[in-house]
């Protein structure tokens, strides 16, 4: 069997996979490249929103933040499906005002043209929604662990870690961080990007056929495209 984890990243989109016990990670420039390639996956886990409120209010958000306690922050609004597609970030911060109430921050808009690449993408492949569940690596790693991080991802002890973690379910996590960096900067491709795409991987495993969802049961937006976050559980 074979399970992908995706994380957005500056040069496109960073996977990490898991198929019949080896581990391998790879970078993709486009989300169709990235679906070319691993189709025959049986599952494929990606940290981005996926289901688009025409309100963006979805109860995912919400519900994860709950379960995120002290690392709720990590959590960030999804914008409405219009503000998504709007022509500017001005734009997009008027629409979603006006549909929800609430502006968005520079993290919403940071992920936005990834968002909408997404969005696009389910619009010319509707199978891959089958194959492909938006999950949160902040979430994944909470889970995994025992408990939310106590650090952030990105300082050294936050590194350490969600390192410490990895370990007990991918054999040779160094290595494939290397095997990366020996492409790609940190500036392309930062190293939480890969934490992040190896422990969804390690999640679509963890669950196959049996992934839950937060809401459950989960939404649909008005594409029918669900609106959930999808995560394991594990052992204690």
């Amino acid at each position: 069997m074979k399970f992908v984890g995706v994380d957005g990243c500056k040069a496109g989109w960073c996977a990490a996979w898991v198929a019949d016990g080896r581990w391998d990670v790879g970078v993709y420039p486009l989300f169709a490249d990235l679906w070319g390639a691993h189709r025959d996956a049986d599952g494929v886990l990606v940290d981005i929103p996926i289901g688009l409120a025409d309100d963006a209010n979805r109860k995912a958000e919400r519900l994860m933040r709950e379960r995120l306690g002290p690392r709720r922050n990590s959590v960030f609004n999804t914008p409405a499906r219009a503000a998504v597609h709007a022509g500017s970030k001005d734009e997009a911060k008027a629409i979603n005002r006006k549909v929800s109430g609430k502006s968005l921050s520079e993290q919403s808009l940071g992920i936005m043209n990834k968002i909408a690449e997404v969005d696009l993408f389910f619009a010319a492949h509707p199978e891959a929604v089958e194959k492909v569940f938006e999950s949160h690596p902040e979430l994944c790693f909470a889970l995994a662990g025992g408990g939310p991080m106590r650090y952030p991802k990105r300082d050294t002890p936050g590194v350490v870690e969600r390192y410490e973690i990895l370990t007990r379910f991918v054999p040779d996590v160094r290595g494939l961080l290397d095997r990366v960096r020996g492409t790609y900067s940190a500036s392309r491709v930062a190293g939480d990007d890969v934490f992040d795409a190896l422990i969804l991987a390690v999640t679509g495993r963890q669950g196959a056929g049996r992934l839950k969802s937060l809401p459950a049961p989960v939404e649909r937006d008005a594409t029918g495209l669900p609106m959930g976050i999808w995560y394991a559980e594990f052992d204690k």
